[in-house]
């Protein structure tokens, strides 16, 4: 029988000591490469190479990736070819900082910080589009969810946007958690302002029934 990846990170086995309740999977603002190195097995390598196909498929050539860990992006286009861009990403965790800086040091194009996005920053480059990879669930209400978006992408003049997001139902799941969701609604509002193209997949990892959206500003 084929190992699902399953990730280390979540204090769920503390909880399960305490509480009978299911949980909701926490917010991690401090986390190891560790912790989550499910995604970057083969198996989860679909919801990154999607994200590279959709930014090669527009010619995207300024990024800003959102909660970025080290950036599994760029090696997915450098490894399709595509090279001639410049990337910005951020993360509240030093340690997936560190190693997306490390591993990509000769590079002046690619750069990364560890901040939040409540934290200023400027970009020294025009951005085509902003990655928001599993991070607008944490948001719980829908018009702060909103607001956040529309916010950065306009802090950014940005008008596009990749977001990826695990499904509203799951087969690969522990079951003592409470899953963290947006893809049932949560997002509609997209469709007021942008042309919207989602992109299904089942994995065979921890919460590997996800959706990743191309986000375009309608003309």
């Amino acid at each position: 029988m084929t190992t699902v990846p399953w990730p280390a990170i979540h204090a769920l086995d503390a909880l399960a000591k305490t509480t009978k309740s299911k949980v909701p999977v926490p917010l991690q603002e401090r986390y190891t490469m560790e912790d989550m190195w499910y995604l970057d097995t083969e198996q989860a390598r679909p919801m990154f190479e999607q994200q590279a196909d959709i930014i090669i498929h527009h010619g995207y050539t300024g990024i800003v990736d959102v909660g970025c860990r080290h950036g599994p992006v760029n090696q997915i286009l450098h490894d399709k070819g595509y090279t001639d861009y410049n990337y910005f990403g951020f993360d509240t965790s030093k340690d997936p900082i560190s190693v997306g800086k490390s591993t990509w040091q000769d590079l002046p194009n690619i750069n990364y910080e560890v901040m939040s996005w409540n934290d200023d920053y400027q970009v020294e480059f025009t951005v085509d589009v902003m990655i928001f990879s599993g991070v607008l669930l944490y948001i719980k209400d829908d018009i702060k969810r909103q607001d956040l978006f529309l916010e950065m992408m306009s802090r950014n003049n940005c008008v596009n946007a990749i977001i990826q997001e695990p499904f509203h139902s799951q087969q690969h799941w522990d079951d003592r958690l409470i899953l963290n969701t947006i893809t049932d609604g949560g997002l509609d509002w997209l469709q007021q302002d942008f042309n919207v193209v989602e992109y299904h997949m089942d994995l065979p990892v921890f919460a590997g029934r996800r959706v990743v959206y191309d986000v375009t500003t309608k003309p």
